[in-house]
């Protein structure tokens, strides 16, 4: 699949300005002007709707009927109207046809649901979602702790559609209000979830890593544990030891042992997974692969050259906000303005660098995998602003959209 084809199918939440409203019942005696001249044109003129099969066709006289059925008498003394005071409205258009074709309809047994990926920071989570939807939607650093936000992605067939959250990894205590919003990301995701993975790493502290994942009581749904990193190991013995260990822990159905960064054993976790979702219809458009908005990745592509190139708590100290994305015709780059908020003064310096090095630097790096993802070139200005222990704020966590990663308001400063 192509860079731009894979851009392309990234939700349109963020550029999309149409609604879809709901049907509203009138409640009053009197209907409405447009209600009212409606029933009144209805009652005097068919509408006939050309459809494809005979089904159709019995469902647009069962709706004919409906409307003509709003028609008042005009003799009642109560709810009738006169229909001099109604000439002065203009008379209602049939809107011609324009082509097109309805949503196919999900075949028989169609299955679809949330399938959550639960883990330690560092374990393979996103890495494993990457490979699962075939494209990276996730941003992946050796760093732990680079997902802040639980990140939806789409895999689709005829057959069925299963929708993988991939979350922050779980923390055994938290240090700011940051680190709350994403433990209850980690909580939504798992409350929703039609299929549950937990995800430990093979090769360090499996055991370590299991405590405080360990599945509670309450609401039971199909369970495995993915023993990750399992090349890692390389001692067969020692998998199989860790397979028997937590087969026999409660709440755990099966065990998986795979390898994700070299894709091996991903596709019995992919057929885990679909054995087990309940029937359902399909929830996104077949051609999605997620629902965030083309924003969304762009700033996590920045945040993620700042975790691989800066060190210590700088990368923790940061977030990305997409000020304003122009997509622009003809031989003109896309325009990208990106915000980095950083929480002190003295940060600054360290993202910038002597003479701008650093900053020339990030730039260069984030701008390369923007355009491979975007599938078109790109102008990137990439600005630094103090905003005081925004991970100490619950305002400062909401206005940078930690809370919400389709949020489109700007920051408040």
């Amino acid at each position: 699949m192509s860079t731009r084809a894979i851009a392309s199918r990234v939700g349109t939440r963020a550029t999309s300005s149409r609604a879809v409203r709901g049907r509203r019942a009138v409640d009053s005696g009197r209907p409405p002007p447009v209600l009212r001249k409606f029933a009144k044109w209805a009652s005097t003129a068919r509408v006939t709707a050309t459809t494809a099969t005979t089904d159709d066709a019995d469902d647009s006289e069962t709706f004919d009927d409906a409307i003509v059925s709003e028609s008042v008498d005009e003799n009642a003394d109560e709810g009738s109207w006169d229909e001099d005071e109604d000439e002065d409205e203009p008379e209602p258009e049939l809107v011609p046809y324009i082509g097109g074709e309805l949503l196919k309809a999900d075949p028989p047994g169609h299955k679809s649901g949330y399938v959550a990926i639960v883990g330690r920071p560092n374990a393979g989570k996103s890495t494993l979602m990457n490979d699962l939807v075939g494209t990276k939607l996730s941003i992946v650093t050796f760093k732990p702790q680079t997902t802040r936000h639980r990140i939806l992605g789409i895999v689709s067939e005829d057959a069925y559609q299963m929708v993988l959250l991939d979350t922050p990894g779980v923390m055994v205590e938290e240090f700011n209000k940051l680190d709350g919003i994403m433990l209850k990301s980690v909580r939504n995701s798992m409350a929703n979830a039609d299929v549950m993975f937990y995800i430990v790493d093979a090769a360090r502290d499996p055991y370590g890593a299991w405590e405080g994942l360990a599945p509670k009581k309450g609401k039971r749904v199909p369970t495995a544990l993915i023993l990750n990193k399992c090349d890692l190991v390389g001692d067969r013995e020692r998998i199989m030891e860790l397979i028997d260990y937590f087969r026999a822990q409660d709440g755990i159905d099966d065990v998986l042992p795979i390898s994700a960064l070299n894709s091996t054993g991903v596709e019995n976790v992919k057929n885990w997974a679909l054995d087990r979702l309940p029937l359902g219809p399909t929830l996104y458009p077949k051609e999605a692969i997620s629902e965030h908005p083309e924003r969304f990745f762009i700033a996590e592509i920045i945040r993620e050259k700042i975790f691989l190139q800066y060190k210590q708590e700088v990368p923790y100290s940061t977030q990305v906000w997409i000020e304003a994305h122009k997509e622009r015709d003809g031989a003109k780059k896309d325009l990208i303005l990106a915000k980095v908020y950083v929480e002190r003064q003295s940060q600054i310096g360290i993202i910038v660098g002597q003479g701008g090095a650093a900053m020339k630097k990030l730039s260069s790096t984030a701008r390369e995998d923007i355009e491979k993802f975007l599938g078109r070139p790109v102008f990137l200005d990439i600005q630094v602003k103090v905003r005081d222990g925004w991970r100490q704020d619950e305002a400062s966590l909401e206005d940078l959209g930690l809370d919400d990663p389709n949020r489109l308001e700007q920051p408040s400063i």
